[in-house]
């Protein structure tokens, strides 16, 4: 432990959980942009002092799991949705980001976009739709520092009709991505939407396509639930984690796991030695099916109270090692629709990783308060390829930090969350568990209800870092 003085910003007197899943009474010194000593309480003097006395220190949380720029430009997504993310304690996120263009010929006008809108630090993982842009994967990790994809397994048979691409997603083309992922010199990350699309599609028309509806029928939530069956989650992933293993791939990362089947399906994979990265989502631990109206449609929907318990005993023993959060940012007036599937899919909930996750988990006794920051920062660094550079309180890491109080209480409101969308889906629920400070890269960017940095703070985290 240092005792030096002379910091930037010291925050002193709070837990601060540490990487390994410990947490201890200690100052932080922060000098410019990097976290520069851990040291005993009321050993470090510095220019500015946050008094953290009765809080939780965590690493700012990083959200892998976003769709910036979907249903609105990247730009408006970028300012607004990394605002909200301050109020919230997430201070890196990674958008998933998909476009049928050659990436090479696109992505210099959104990083433009990304660079002057964000006020906090971003990563791109690129949806991959065709064989040309399994071909660009050099240039992307060399040009931009991208080293994050996406398999869309839902696609598969639709791209062409979607998106224009001359390819259907078949299993050649995966072959071909996976083995390019595993030729690469650099460390890659594969992000799998799990869904066998002959099961999925042979239930109901297809959601990925626009198709005129006759029957007029008030379709409800579990119409969802129906449509995409639990089994045809666990088996896509079962099959496609298979296919990584066959080529020696360790960076195969199974996104928004929402079934108790497919979290104990893949326990029994890590045991025999499989590769494989699970994430969880927000709403498949905080909600249940009938719960769920319109606001809260999603792919793969939200499942039943047994699901949920299954997750977070998963989430408990380390089996699901991430969170997400699947956020997209929509209005009201264009999220609901006459009924559950015909409503938008998505909704946004990115600010709400740590009330959520200490209101239903730490309080409730599911998981302990240093199983959070692992979760919401620590693993998903290490899963992305973040770190050490991200993810930790440690002497040298960026000074990403959400102060937390677990006695705070609010009740979520859209205006408190100071996003892009006018509403929220867990809107009037009162949690515990908010972040007073958030920290971006040592700079104070939210403090006690106002967010404190400009469009423009964050950038991109080049990688390999």
């Amino acid at each position: 432990m240092s005792t030096a003085g002379g910091f930037d910003t010291v925050i002193a007197g709070g837990t601060v959980v540490l990487p390994d899943e410990r947490s201890m009474a200690a100052d932080v010194g922060i000098a410019g942009e990097q976290i520069a000593a851990i040291a005993a309480p009321g050993s470090l003097s510095g220019d500015e002092t946050v008094d953290a006395t009765g809080r939780y220190v965590l690493p700012g949380a990083i959200d892998p799991h976003t769709h910036h720029g979907i249903y609105r430009s990247l730009a408006e997504d970028g300012e607004s949705e990394s605002r909200a993310d301050l109020v919230g304690g997430v201070t890196t996120i990674g958008n998933y980001f998909r476009r049928a263009e050659p990436y090479a010929e696109i992505m210099d006008g959104y990083f433009a976009d990304a660079e002057a809108t964000y006020h906090h630090d971003y990563f791109f993982s690129l949806g991959l739709l065709s064989f040309e842009h399994i071909a660009e994967i050099p240039t992307i990790i060399d040009r931009f520092g991208i080293t994050s994809f996406k398999w869309y397994k839902n696609y598969k048979d639709v791209a062409r009709e979607k998106f224009g691409v001359d390819c259907d997603m078949h299993d050649d083309w995966a072959d071909q991505f996976i083995e390019t992922l595993a030729a690469q010199p650099e460390p890659t990350t594969m992000g799998h939407h799990s869904e066998n699309m002959e099961i999925t599609s042979a239930l109901g028309e297809s959601p990925y396509l626009q198709t005129e509806r006759t029957d007029t029928t008030y379709r409800g939530y579990e119409t969802l639930v129906e449509a995409f069956p639990a089994h045809a989650e666990a088996q896509s992933m079962i099959a496609s984690g298979a296919l990584a293993r066959m080529h020696g791939y360790t960076g195969f990362y199974a996104v928004h796991i929402s079934a108790g089947r497919t979290a104990d399906e893949l326990a029994e994979l890590l045991e025999m030695g499989w590769d494989i990265t699970g994430e969880t989502c927000l709403h498949y631990l905080s909600l249940t099916t009938e719960e769920c109206d319109e606001r809260h449609n999603v792919n793969p929907p939200v499942r039943s109270a047994a699901d949920q318990e299954t997750l977070w005993a998963r989430v408990a023993d380390g089996t699901i090692s991430c969170i997400g959060t699947d956020h997209c940012a929509n209005l009201r007036d264009d999220k609901v629709g006459e009924d559950v599937p015909d409503s938008l899919p998505g909704f946004p909930s990115s600010p709400l990783l740590f009330p959520l996750l200490i209101t239903d988990g730490v309080l409730t006794g599911r998981i302990p308060i240093e199983r959070v920051a692992m979760i919401t920062a620590t693993n998903t660094a290490a899963a992305f390829h973040l770190g050490p550079k991200k993810g930790q309180i440690a002497v040298g890491a960026d000074a990403d930090i959400a102060i937390i109080d677990l006695e705070r209480e609010q009740e979520v409101t859209a205006e408190l969350l100071q996003g892009g969308a006018d509403y929220s889906p867990y809107e009037g629920r009162v949690l515990r568990g908010w972040p007073t400070h958030t920290f971006v890269r040592g700079t104070l960017a939210y403090a006690d209800g106002e967010v404190l940095v400009e469009p423009g703070h964050g950038t991109h985290i080049d990688r390999p870092v």
